[in-house]
């Protein structure tokens, strides 16, 4: 009876010290907020950290499987440190390897073809004025348009608004300059984090199991292996997806002997590993480079892209990343939709396999329940 008073009355204080944190954090909201915005700011380093190490985690474990199997074949005994090592070297190359292409290669070549689009537009306004004032088409809007772009105007604004100019401007580089220094500090704690998940690992476990219940720890264990395993296949789910996508653009260029085909479907191969709206991404830097070369084949291309795209949406992408995570494809698409809108890409690349864990966990808590119950529903 004594422990059952001791239990009733730490419950009893536990609740009045919540409720009385509770109402302090109501009445001063605006301090509360302010201090959990301060506390992500100093953790966005981790934070950005912990996420590129749960995408690479995946590239990395399938080159442990292939070295640990081509090890098996050769029959040589390869130290289990050695081969997280060259998995961890070989993906981080791999990695920077990736966006050299993309930005020595696509980059330099959207950017020289908006440029020609910029000095074609100029050298033919008067020609697409007359052709527009042929067929009767008012073209003072236009007229207003380019007047207000027009180089002295704009260079009188800028000088009429500089300060308030410089202004947004210091403000923008130091943001961009914050999210360099913050994606390139996630960086370096996502390698620190590769290179010891299996010590990290062990650490977490000896800390759960020392501090609760090992029913409670066994939960939160089982919980984690499961986020780990469903991240790992939402990512090379994703990572097939896009080579299929890319494959199928350049196969599909190269019939319709459209220019910069190994170009543009490496772009976007890279693009579609954001779910669903990369590749469109990808379809508009494919357009402006084909445009230069040829304006009707750049139609043709953005009527090939929008059938692919289709294809890929409604047959390859559910089947592909939704089965990989153990999905339904309706969901996969709601889960991509719904974090796109709440958390803008980050939301849509691990709003998937999020949902896919919290489908899982009440999937098998309501079997169980059914089951308890002896409820037995034919599908």
């Amino acid at each position: 009876m004594d422990e059952e008073l001791k239990k009733k009355f730490k419950y009893g204080v536990a609740f009045i010290v919540i409720g009385v944190l509770l109402y302090a954090g109501l009445m001063n909201l605006g301090g509360v907020i302010r201090f959990f915005e301060w506390a992500i700011d100093i953790a966005m380093p981790l934070i950005v950290g912990f996420m590129i190490a749960v995408v690479l985690n995946a590239p990395m474990r399938g080159l442990q499987h292939l070295i640990s199997v081509i090890a098996k074949k050769t029959g040589k005994k390869i130290p289990e440190r050695v081969v997280d090592v060259t998995s961890l070297i070989l993906t981080v190359a791999g990695t920077f390897l990736l966006i050299f292409l993309v930005f020595r290669v696509v980059v330099p070549q959207v950017i020289e073809s908006v440029s020609g689009i910029s000095d074609m537009v100029v050298k033919n306004y008067p020609k697409l004025l007359r052709l527009l004032q042929k067929y009767g088409v008012n073209t003072g809007s236009l007229d207003d348009l380019v007047q207000y772009l027009n180089l002295k105007s704009l260079l009188s604004r800028v000088s009429a608004n500089a300060s308030t100019i410089v202004g947004k401007a210091f403000s923008a580089a130091s943001s961009v300059f914050g999210a360099l220094v913050n994606a390139f500090t996630g960086f370096v704690i996502a390698i620190y984090i590769l290179a010891s998940k299996k010590n990290l690992k062990r650490q977490c476990k000896k800390l759960l199991y020392a501090y609760l219940k090992e029913h409670h720890a066994n939960v939160v264990c089982n919980v984690a292996s499961l986020c780990s395993d469903t991240f790992f296949r939402f990512i090379s789910g994703q990572c097939l997806e896009a080579c299929i996508l890319g494959l199928m653009f350049f196969v599909t260029m190269c019939i319709f002997r459209m220019p910069y085909a190994a170009v543009i479907s490496l772009f976007i191969a890279f693009m579609a590993l954001i779910p669903y709206v990369g590749a469109f991404l990808g379809m508009l830097v494919g357009f402006l480079l084909i445009v230069m070369t040829d304006p009707m084949q750049a139609v043709v291309f953005v009527v090939m892209f929008l059938v692919i795209q289709q294809i890929e949406g409604q047959f390859i992408y559910p089947r592909v990343v939704g089965n990989s995570v153990g999905l339904p494809a309706m969901w996969t698409m709601i889960a991509a939709l719904v974090g796109g809108a709440m958390f803008g890409l980050v939301g849509m690349v691990f709003f998937i396999p999020v949902t896919s864990v919290v489908y899982s966990l009440l999937r098998d808590n309501m079997n169980q329940k059914l089951q308890s119950k002896e409820i037995h529903i034919d599908e």
